[in-house]
């Protein structure tokens, strides 16, 4: 009788071999490109469908029930104001989907906006209109076609857009960064690990858009850093959007703004006038297009509904200043490097496995920074990318203190200012997770921790549905 033979199983490192040169071959051409894309949009309705569907039908409690009035409003024509109390639909919606920490009227109660919490008021209506519309229409759109949904499931479904979106602007980033496919299609995975992200394109919350923005502006930095090329145009078109969908997402370029005015400052005497003007008309550029949009917004909406209206959340978050500003804002000055730790995500996704995982993704997040600026010091563009993230979280705290100081009556500050506000940083920050575990010789690391986010959310999420 013939001796049978049986194949090894090939190690692990093996089938990561292969991969990498299955990934050497790749084209990165319109055709290679929209390969990626609809593998991240495949991946990204694998995690945003069950989330919306089981662990998070309840709504969130960082404002989403006044998010999706507000979308529910555009989707209408209209904008709310001043004064102005979520729909009736939006609040039945929210009667019968329930809330953590809240006791709601009963679902079919047709309850009058009173009976809910801050009495049913709008007050998100200062955000620029441009998320709204964008997630509103689409959404009124996918509620009358799609059976047994509502207008909030259709909002939240369109967390897979955005997901997927940020995931392949941060590939195509990754790539001007002259990274190796295998490593920019992989590290992108890593985004919805991080549970501020997990949450904000499973909800309806403009905070979805920082995803995108976030990556757009490392795909910016490298046109700029790398490249040495890019339109100013383009510069203002992506810092416009991103101010005029959430204020605060605009933060990396802000940061990479007062990167490059430094930059032009340090080296006036290394490099020719003509390049530097050319950055600091970019950076101009910028400026303007966050600033002039946002500046309108406020003077037109300021304008509009009850003139005495005081937003109810004053005095639950913030606190009033006592004496000068700057004594409060620096007990937050650092609190912004807590990009991965500091988070929120309803109760039957936050499980002990989660914050375990997200400390230590946050303390590989810090020393990835670190690592950057200190390892490429004789790469000046890539260095720069680690200077621009945390230039990020340096700003981003003072940016929150300084709104709440000077849009309430009695000035306000944060005690505590969460990581939501720097959420537009994450994709900087995964692309410092790749650089620096390439110059270290760990080129692999990224592949190992994308495994591990997988499995973390794999457990979280199957643990949600089997309890909610």
């Amino acid at each position: 009788m013939p001796a049978t033979r049986t194949r090894p199983v090939p190690l692990p490192s093996t089938w990561v071999s292969r991969a990498e040169a299955w990934a050497a071959s790749f084209r990165d051409t319109r055709r290679g490109r929209m390969g990626v894309l609809a593998f991240y949009v495949v991946v990204s309705a694998l995690i945003v469908v069950p989330v919306v569907l089981g662990p998070g039908t309840a709504l969130s409690r960082i404002d989403e029930p006044t998010h999706a009035d507000y979308a529910w409003q555009v989707a209408h024509g209209q904008i709310p104001y001043a004064g102005s109390v979520i729909a009736p639909e939006i609040r039945e919606l929210w009667a019968c989907a329930g809330q953590e920490r809240y006791d709601l009227p009963a679902c079919g109660s047709a309850a009058e906006a009173w009976e809910f919490p801050y009495l049913g008021q709008q007050y998100n209506f200062s955000h620029p209109p441009l998320y709204y519309a964008v997630v509103g229409l689409p959404a009124r759109a996918l509620d009358a076609v799609l059976p047994g949904s509502d207008f909030i499931t259709s909002a939240r479904l369109l967390g897979v857009g955005w997901l997927a979106g940020g995931m392949f602007v941060l590939f195509v980033a990754l790539r001007r960064w002259r990274l190796d496919p295998m490593a920019a299609i992989v590290a992108p995975l890593l985004l919805p690990a991080f549970p501020r992200v997990l949450h904000a394109v499973t909800t309806v919350n403009p905070d979805a858009t920082a995803v995108v923005i976030g990556a757009a502006a490392v795909w910016l930095a490298a046109r700029i850093l790398v490249d040495d090329h890019a339109d100013w145009r383009v510069a203002a078109a992506l810092a416009g959007a991103a101010g005029m969908s959430k204020t605060i997402t605009a933060i990396p370029f802000i940061a990479l703004g007062a990167l490059l005015v430094f930059r032009a400052v340090r080296d006036r005497r290394v490099r020719d006038r003509a390049s530097r003007v050319r950055e600091l008309v970019l950076v101009g550029a910028m400026a303007a297009a966050i600033l002039i949009p946002y500046g309108l917004w406020q003077a037109w909406q300021g304008t509009r509904g009850d003139v005495g209206w005081q937003n109810p959340l004053v005095g639950l978050n913030t606190r009033d200043v006592l004496g000068l500003p700057g004594s409060e804002w620096i007990e937050t000055a650092f609190s912004g490097l807590n990009l991965a730790s500091d988070y929120y995500l309803q109760p039957p996704l936050n499980v002990a496995l989660m914050i375990s995982w997200t400390r230590l993704l946050n303390l590989l997040v810090i020393g990835a920074v670190f690592a950057v600026i200190v390892a490429c010091a004789k790469e000046p563009a890539r260095r720069s990318l680690g200077w621009m993230v945390l230039a990020g979280a340096a700003l981003y705290p003072t940016i929150v203190q300084a709104q709440a100081y000077l849009s309430t009556a009695v000035p306000q500050y944060f005690p505590s200012v969460t990581g939501r506000y720097g959420l537009a940083l994450v994709p900087g920050v995964v692309a410092c997770l790749v650089i620096a575990g390439w110059k270290a010789g760990y080129r692999r690391l990224i592949y190992v921790l994308v495994l591990a986010g997988a499995v973390v959310l794999g457990i979280v999420i199957s643990n949600g549905m089997s309890v909610s």
